[in-house]
């Protein structure tokens, strides 16, 4: 696993197979790892009133906007150009 301003990276095999931790592939494409476990849905309001009043309601307030947004997660891979960044950050 590759760690560049605290953001974990492994090549795409190394991921799909489930062995990213290991991952010392440079001259490969690198993708960030994303966090484990399910995304976030609730907004920080709604978290915070779940987390202290112990009761699990779904989150239908206007502030939806703070939750993190699903396509986020979807993101493609990197561009040629974030590509060159990263390979000069590895130098």
């Amino acid at each position: 696993m590759i760690i560049i301003d605290n953001v974990k990276y492994a090549c795409i095999t190394c991921i799909k197979g489930h062995r990213s931790s290991q991952c010392t592939h440079k001259d490969r494409q690198l993708l960030p790892i994303r966090p484990k476990g399910r995304p976030v849905s609730q907004c920080e309001r709604c978290r915070e009133q779940r987390l202290s009043s112990k009761v699990h309601q779904k989150c239908v307030c206007s502030r939806k906007k703070t939750a993190i947004d699903k396509k986020t997660l979807r993101k493609k891979p990197f561009s040629a150009r974030q590509m060159m960044a990263i390979e000069a950050l590895l130098l």
